[in-house]
């Protein structure tokens, strides 16, 4: 006579939800990290392109002349996505592959949905931060510029004291007044802004991910591709 199973007191739970959720953050992540790679290394080469091949001939391959500034922040502003998204891409994908061998603890997949979940909201907060950090790094190294005219036309009838009718004198050799935009102490502050993103998101990245991590670890004394007590117990 086979036995009916008690549903007043379930089995233990197998952790497989867990796990899947915790692998999910991983993968979820590495594809955000992607998306960030892909986007910066195409405006670093677009930035470059500009850089060798410009619109105005005469900035051709040179990083002093007008017209090249805006090719070289593109560079800077494309490495600026690319570095944070390579690096996400590469240690979350490696952390999924080093983790599918792993035994799973009995735990409830709540909980590791809660913290990989948290902890993946934080990572993208973190990113944005450091993104902006870079930015503005950038505007303090290089920033947008424009100039006036080297010379102007001056109206004798405009000066106090000058005969009317005279000719209009030009006046030429004039430095041009460069504004740049923003300003260095501006481009700091907000450079300062995005580390204080950066710095509080990846600490609530770091921790989250941490419990969650503990949550799907082996059981103590199982080693990594074991199958645990509960997954070897008999049915």
């Amino acid at each position: 006579m086979v036995a009916e199973p008690d549903a007043s007191h379930p089995g233990p739970f197998s952790g497989k939800a867990a796990f899947v959720i915790s692998q999910s953050y991983y993968y979820v992540a590495a594809v955000v990290g992607v998306g960030l790679l892909l986007g910066g290394v195409i405006a670093t080469l677009i930035g470059l392109r500009e850089w060798i091949f410009p619109v105005t001939p005469e900035a051709n391959g040179s990083p002093f002349l007008e017209g090249s500034d805006d090719a070289i922040r593109s560079i800077l502003g494309g490495l600026a996505f690319a570095i944070p998204g390579g690096l996400t891409f590469w240690w979350h994908l490696r952390e999924a592959r080093r983790r599918e061998p792993i035994a799973v603890a009995g735990v409830f997949w709540g909980s590791a949905l809660y913290f990989h979940l948290v902890a993946f909201v934080a990572l993208v907060i973190a990113l944005g931060g450091a993104i902006e950090t870079l930015h503005a790094l950038i505007d303090v190294a290089a920033p947008q510029c424009f100039g006036s005219e080297q010379g102007y036309v001056l109206d004798p009838s405009t000066i106090p004291g000058a005969e009317t009718g005279a000719d209009p004198i030009t006046v030429g050799g004039i430095e041009p007044i460069r504004e740049c935009y923003p300003s260095s102490s501006e481009a700091l502050r907000n450079a300062l802004d995005g580390l204080i993103v950066a710095g509080v998101a990846g600490a609530t990245w770091v921790w989250h991910l941490r419990r969650g991590r503990r949550l799907t670890a082996p059981p103590s004394g199982v080693e990594p591709g074991e199958a645990s007590p509960t997954e070897a117990a008999p049915a």
